[in-house]
């Protein structure tokens, strides 16, 4: 399984988390499969996890820094 760790800042503590997660979360569906597209793109999906699964599993707000994906 490939994965992308989010390297995010709490927005409440002022503290850096940093969380392994499926790599999927970073790719866009395209016309026949799943697609890992530009920087940009992968920072708006990756956002879109935080938003909607990771402030609730962490119980703060967080905010993007970096990411990068296993080898």
């Amino acid at each position: 399984m490939k994965t992308v760790t989010l390297t995010m800042n709490d927005a409440l503590s002022g503290e850096e988390v940093v969380r392994t997660i499926d790599a999927t979360n970073a790719y866009s569906s395209g016309n026949e499969a799943w697609e890992l597209r530009g920087k940009n793109e992968q920072r708006k999906n990756l956002e879109s996890w935080i938003s909607e699964r990771g402030n609730e599993q962490h119980n703060t707000i967080l905010e993007l820094i970096s990411w990068e994906f296993s080898k």
